[in-house]
């Protein structure tokens, strides 16, 4: 399970940034080929087509955008803090979010969502067929699954790299998430 938690301290630096590198290409190329985009920190949106370009061009920037936050906000806590450990931490814990693009195989996920809305906008709820619902909550608890392990692997990681300890740290965490969820959302969306 620590593994799955909390790898920073059973590997290496090194060995880290490596498998980092490595899932933040895979899960690139799994957005690519079921046309899903990570046009966010804690974002992944279906579209009827996208490049591996986009995909991979959302995945570095998110990286980076994390770690530059961060790192400064690391640095606030420890000087100490090293830039590769907040790298590792940032790339570890997006691979939670590379699960999601396998629910739109066929853009199955992208079809369902286009027509629940559709019906939703019509304000004839009853007749969303019972395998779209079942999709779209099997979907949903999967993504908050995902969400939830990306905090966990995040804050693992972050702690390791800063020492970070009590409630005004996990406050400033918490804050600073949300401004690189923020400032990314706008940046992806104001130039893709």
């Amino acid at each position: 399970m620590k593994q799955l938690y909390n790898p920073f301290e059973l590997y290496s630096e090194r060995q880290l940034l490596i498998f980092g590198l490595v899932l933040t290409l895979i899960g690139s190329f799994l957005g690519y080929l079921f046309n899903g985009r990570f046009d966010g920190i804690i974002d992944f949106h279906l579209l009827e087509s996208v490049t591996f370009f986009e995909v991979v061009l959302d995945n570095f920037f998110n990286a980076v955008l994390l770690t530059m936050l961060l790192f400064i906000n690391g640095k606030l806590i420890n000087s100490k803090t090293r830039f590769v450990d907040v790298l590792n931490a940032s790339l570890l814990a997006r691979i939670p979010f590379y699960i999601l693009p396998f629910f739109n195989f066929n853009n199955v996920m992208y079809d369902v969502s286009n027509r629940t809305y559709d019906i939703m906008v019509a304000g004839s709820f009853n007749a969303i067929s019972t395998p779209d619902i079942i999709l779209l909550m099997l979907f949903s608890f999967v993504a908050i699954c995902t969400l939830i392990w990306f905090s966990v692997l995040l804050w693992n990681g972050f702690k390791v790299a800063t020492n970070a300890k009590g409630i005004k740290n996990i406050i400033l965490f918490i804050f600073t998430i949300l401004v690189a969820e923020v400032v990314s959302k706008y940046i992806i969306t104001t130039f893709n």
